[in-house]
């Protein structure tokens, strides 16, 4: 059975997040969880599961982030409606590999996804 793609997980680990593995699993993704030792690889190389983790006393990411490789639009659409049903606890940060982010680090893609969503509220408050 081939794989769908494969997910790269951000403190999603624990029982309240057993659906969310059970999910992914049902779908065919391939799970990645990432430690902070492991931050510092760029995000295709996670991807692949290649690059060497350090030693590190950085703080890990505090939000739960998802980070989809290699889904089509469909499954990916798919994934979010069923996370969306599920009502799972709060997953604040999701991307998408791209060719943009494929060598940003976990921190440079936190970064810009903070940006963003400080944008969009920005934009939010604008139009009320």
């Amino acid at each position: 059975m081939k794989n769908a793609g494969i997910v790269l997980m951000y403190n999603c680990g624990g029982p309240e997040y057993a659906k969310l593995r059970q999910i992914f699993a049902m779908l065919r993704l391939r799970m990645r969880p990432v430690e902070p030792n492991r931050y510092h690889i760029p995000l295709e190389e996670l991807q692949r599961g290649e690059g060497e983790p350090v030693e590190t006393d950085e703080a890990p990411i505090p939000e739960r982030m998802l980070v989809f490789c290699g889904l089509g639009d469909k499954l990916l659409q798919q994934v979010l409606q069923v996370i969306r049903f599920a009502q799972l606890p709060p997953i604040p940060l999701k991307a998408v590999l791209t060719d943009v982010n494929r060598e940003w680090d976990s921190r440079k893609l936190r970064e810009e996804l903070l940006k963003e969503r400080e944008a969009i509220a920005a934009q939010q408050r604008e139009q009320s």
